[in-house]
């Protein structure tokens, strides 16, 4: 039995109750979402571990991946898809436990700048093996041409987001 099989069992009575319902674009979008809370979830088992949370975690990457190893908040808050509101919440915690700091811009005090510490490029250095480990293997079986097909699909999925809704 499938933990998806509950949804799709659903989705079936609301189809029957409702003839136009589009059961087949809602089931691939809950799918989205079950496939993004698993995700989630065994990240968020390896980052335990480090006192971190899949947002603090995708706070440090998005840093280490950015030139300079820094960003304005803005900026990290559009990556990281985080409100202003909680990236200020993950990004007091990660200040307390001083893997960042934050700054203004030389000249233009408003500006936020959202560093890297030395003890932030570590832990990053060391958790994200361990997260791609066990994520990576939702995609176990998968060839390169369904990698790259999949790429593709979701690259229209988010041009759509982007550009018609």
């Amino acid at each position: 039995m499938s933990s998806f099989d509950a949804t799709n069992k659903r989705l079936k009575n609301i189809r029957g109750r409702i003839p136009d319902f589009p059961e087949d674009l809602v089931r691939l979008m809950r799918m989205t979402y079950h496939v993004q809370k698993q995700m989630k979830d065994l990240s968020n088992a390896v980052l335990r571990k480090y006192d971190l949370v899949d947002a603090s975690y995708m706070v440090l990457a998005v840093l280490y991946g950015s030139e300079g190893e820094t960003s304005t908040a803005s900026t990290l808050g559009e990556a990281c898809m985080e409100k202003p509101a909680n990236l200020t919440r993950v990004c007091n915690d990660l200040e307390n436990q001083g893997l960042i700091q934050r700054g203004n811009r030389p000249g233009d005090r408003r500006c936020v700048m959202i560093s890297l510490t030395d003890a932030g490029r570590k832990i990053v250095e060391q958790v994200m093996p361990e997260v791609w480990d066990r994520t990576t293997r939702a995609y176990d079986g998968f060839s390169a041409d369904d990698i790259r097909q999949q790429e593709q699909l979701f690259k229209r999925q988010l041009d759509n987001f982007e550009n018609n809704l």
